[in-house]
């Protein structure tokens, strides 16, 4: 644990102008409480002047201080296709009902929303499901920030503002958000195209990324140029959710690298105090699943290395654990190596920023201190930056060295000769409690709305996607935890997007006419895709089960999940703990084997269903003995016994349960489930 705040605020002095920054600060006191836009506990969300920041590094009571610009951006590739969830939409099999959301918010923190979308419109009711939105930018370029307020910038929209908008100040440049959201809780309108919890309340956060960064107007970047602002979105989804009295589950089809040196230690921890029964945050475990590498030393290796190469135009990074220190040294192979080499050994809790001359005015910044997941080990965060001339143009080679050391090496953006494919998953997607969602493969072909057809190079059959994030995470965990398809997945598109690039109709699948304008469906790849898919499944499991934790939440995945893979042992780094499956699942939620009294039988013989008057109406076969009935809710309690008398062929059992599903055992008739409304 880190125990004081200084090393947090770790960039160079040129990086850092004076400006106010965004930051999360964990402390003592009300000794920020000027600055404060919203805390849990002791971690505070705070907009200051950057000196005041650093005033506060040497307070006592101030435990850390995390302060970081953005790499945010959407990993706007991928999603699901449905997996086993008609069965659920129908109440089929042995369910005692369909599922579809109701009674539950699924909350969609992305970007270019088009609201009007008929896909949001209930197919019971047509009313419109979403109930917020906040759209971050809409009216930012005459505001002021909002110091202190829930929603200090943008407009929060109601239902009829919704409406009247029609889209999100930032619809005209991407899509993203009208995919996911219609993946996730869709009704699909007229079309096959329905999303997982299709009669699901919505709330959208159109939020900020470096996507969508240039609509902020200059003045207005220092407010929001932080990742931690996210956390704001997160906790008014949530908020509103308790306000209604429902479950709620999160999809964040977006994220970033992560850090090994504890940058996002305030923001996970803050992240984590939301969540717990009922409250679910999904999010994507990135598309770097071909781009990243891992490379491991062993104790008995006197070093590691070979030559550097570039698999992104991002800076090269190395993020490492390692229970020694390490030394680095880094040649220039077009030169002799004692006129082309470097070699550094990074001081703990000190930042190394040097420009070599030697290697063409590469530049490398180093940073030791204690590895964020792991007090014993040392976390080294190390980037490479062009000099003169682009780093891909000459051939570097790295050489990792440490008596004794055994070190986990992550090479973002890049590779290293010799290092496989793997740690390359996104924050906050990587961390425990959210659930990290990979990409699989399903629908090879599709044909579009002018006939022609498209094969996906990614194949079929339920393997993972390529570019499907892969662990061991940055902590050395599994992940993914779960995976979903996300290739050629079709889901809602963005209509004022569309109609500004007339291009982007080589995607279209099929078109819906709505309110006298024309509505389309798009097919996309990425895990930007799969992921509102397992949200919107797991917003049918909270249907069922609206206290579901996210650790329950993974026990249900662990035990019912598909291994598309069968050579491989689960969990693993490639598929988690296996595809989703929501039908299997739901089962296994609503599983109430082991209670005492009640059978595993299902009922033949014998029916039962809720009446809408509160009662239960039960039907058996004549007979010379009395039945007994018993009523067991989801935590195998009994909440109601009684005696059907002898001969009697329908009976009403009284009941005043609450709303939610509930098992009926009927003599030795056997057991069934039925849902109270």
């Amino acid at each position: 644990m880190v125990n004081h705040s200084k090393s947090a605020v770790r960039k160079s002095a040129d990086t850092y102008a004076e400006k106010n920054i965004f930051a999360l600060i964990k402390c003592t006191g009300d000794i920020v409480e000027d600055y404060c836009l919203s805390h849990h506990g002791d971690i505070h969300i705070v907009q200051m002047p950057l000196s005041k920041a650093i005033e506060l590094s040497a307070d006592s009571r101030v435990v850390r201080i995390e302060s970081e610009p953005s790499n945010t951006s959407l990993t706007n590739d991928s999603i699901c296709s449905v997996t086993n969830t008609n069965i659920i939409h129908e109440g089929g099999g042995e369910l005692p009902s369909a599922f579809d959301g109701t009674g539950v918010l699924v909350g969609v923190q992305d970007m270019s929303f088009d609201y009007n979308h008929p896909t949001f419109l209930s197919r019971k009711d047509n009313r419109l499901r979403i109930q917020r939105v906040w759209d971050m930018l809409d009216g930012i370029e005459s505001q002021t920030y909002k110091k202190g307020s829930a929603f200090p910038i943008g407009t929060l929209l109601k239902p009829e503002e919704i409406i009247a908008k029609d889209h999100s100040a930032d619809s005209h440049i991407h899509y993203h958000g009208t995919h996911t959201a219609g993946t996730a809780a869709g009704s699909g309108y007229d079309s096959p195209f329905r999303g997982m919890a299709p009669e699901a309340d919505i709330y959208m956060v159109s939020s900020i990324f470096s996507n969508n960064m240039d609509l902020v107007p200059k003045e207005m970047v220092k407010f929001v140029e932080s990742s931690t602002f996210s956390l704001l979105g997160f906790e008014n989804i949530f908020h509103y959710a308790d306000s209604i009295g429902k479950p709620c589950v999160i999809n964040y089809s977006a994220g970033e690298y992560g850090d090994i040196t504890g940058k996002n230690t305030l923001y996970y921890e803050y992240l984590s105090s939301m969540l717990g029964p009922g409250k679910i945050l999904v999010a994507s475990v990135g598309n770097e699943g071909n781009r990243g590498y891992i490379m491991y030393k062993k104790a008995d290796q006197e070093s590691v290395g070979g030559l550097m190469t570039r698999t992104t135009s991002d800076p090269y990074f190395l993020c490492i654990s390692s229970n020694k220190p390490l030394t680095f040294k880094i040649t220039d192979k077009s030169k002799p190596e004692a006129e082309g080499s470097y070699t550094f050994t990074p001081e703990y809790e000190t930042t190394t920023s040097d420009t070599i001359a030697s290697l063409d005015s590469l530049c490398i910044d180093a940073f030791c201190y204690e590895d964020e997941y792991h007090s014993d080990k040392i976390g080294y965060n190390i980037g490479f930056y062009e000099g003169k001339k682009k780093f891909s143009d000459r051939d570097y080679s790295i050489t990792i060295s440490g008596a004794d050391a055994e070190a986990r090496i992550h090479i973002q953006n890049g590779k290293i000769e010799g290092a496989e494919l793997g740690g390359n998953t996104f924050f906050p997607g990587e961390m425990d409690g959210i659930i990290g969602v990979g990409a699989t493969t399903w629908r090879e072909k599709y044909t579009d709305i002018n006939g022609k057809q498209h094969t996906s190079i990614y194949g079929t059959g339920g393997k993972r996607a390529s570019f499907s994030g892969c662990g061991p995470a940055l902590s050395g965990n599994i992940k993914p935890d779960v995976v979903a398809p996300g290739v050629n997945i079709i889901s809602a598109f963005n209509r004022t997007y569309q109609e500004l690039h007339p291009t982007s109709q080589e995607s279209l699948v099929a078109k819906s006419s709505y309110n006298n304008h024309d509505y389309y469906w798009r097919a996309c790849d990425g895990t930007s895709m799969s992921t509102p898919a397992v949200a919107g499944i797991v917003a049918l499991w909270l249907q069922a089960k609206p206290d579901l934790t996210p650790e329950e939440i993974i026990d249900v995945i662990a035990n019912t999940a598909k291994h598309n893979d069968p050579s491989l042992t689960y969990p693993n780094n490639q598929y988690g703990y296996g595809e989703i499956d929501a039908y299997k699942g739901l089962l296994y939620i609503l599983n109430l084997t082991g209670v005492e009294g009640l059978s595993t039988q299902h009922i033949v013989e014998a029916k039962v269903r809720p009446l809408l008057n509160g009662e239960v109406s039960i039907s058996l076969p004549d007979s010379d003995n009395p039945v007994k009935v018993r009523i067991y809710n989801t935590n195998g309690q009994c909440t109601l016994q009684c005696v059907i008398p002898a001969h009697t062929t329908d009976y009403n059992v009284p009941f005043s349960g609450l709303k939610g599903i509930y098992a009926v055992q009927v003599g030795n008739y056997g057991s069934t489930l039925i849902r109270i409304e």
